[in-house]
């Protein structure tokens, strides 16, 4: 009798965890998942600040959309590159799917050609998120994005 209850005990559970385990296609098993979605953006700053819980406190593990894709309308996982393009209301603005990892877009990172400025080779993949970023060759002073020339020189980076 103990033998049944064991063997009926050990289907259970695997059964159990394979419900889990099968994910879709680019798709992974979070073993300690946020409460953050996954989806596409539909607006500037959305899920961007999103904490993991606990780690002694973790809820049950589900699937979500593997490194750098996100979830579609349709409920599929897609390469964040591919999320529809929101619309920016900031003049000078502009949709980036994946913004480069300069810090900010702000004059305190200005440069005269509009190009994140480089400190040494780092070779890291960051998580995309899709924003608005300032234009090519503007930078945000106060929240607006401005040209180059409009950044207080004590501001910006000397790169001479």
């Amino acid at each position: 009798m103990r033998k049944l209850i064991l063997i009926v005990t050990i289907i259970s559970v695997s059964t159990a965890y394979a419900d889990f385990a099968k994910c879709g296609p680019n798709e992974v098993l979070d073993e300690c998942p946020s409460d953050c979605s996954d989806h596409c953006p539909t607006r500037d700053g959305e899920f961007i600040n999103c904490s993991r819980p606990d780690w002694n406190n973790c809820p049950p593990p589900k699937c979500k959309c593997q490194f750098n894709y996100r979830r579609a309308q349709n409920g599929t996982c897609i390469p964040t590159e591919d999320c529809p393009a929101f619309e920016c209301p900031k003049p000078n603005e502009e949709y980036n799917p994946c913004p480069s990892y300069c810090p900010t877009d702000d004059c305190s990172q200005a440069t005269p050609n509009g190009e994140c400025p480089q400190f040494g080779l780092f070779i890291i993949a960051v998580e995309c998120y899709p924003r608005c970023r300032c234009k090519p060759t503007y930078w945000r002073k106060d929240g607006v994005c401005v040209p180059y020339q409009n950044c207080d020189d004590d501001a910006m980076i000397n790169l001479a």
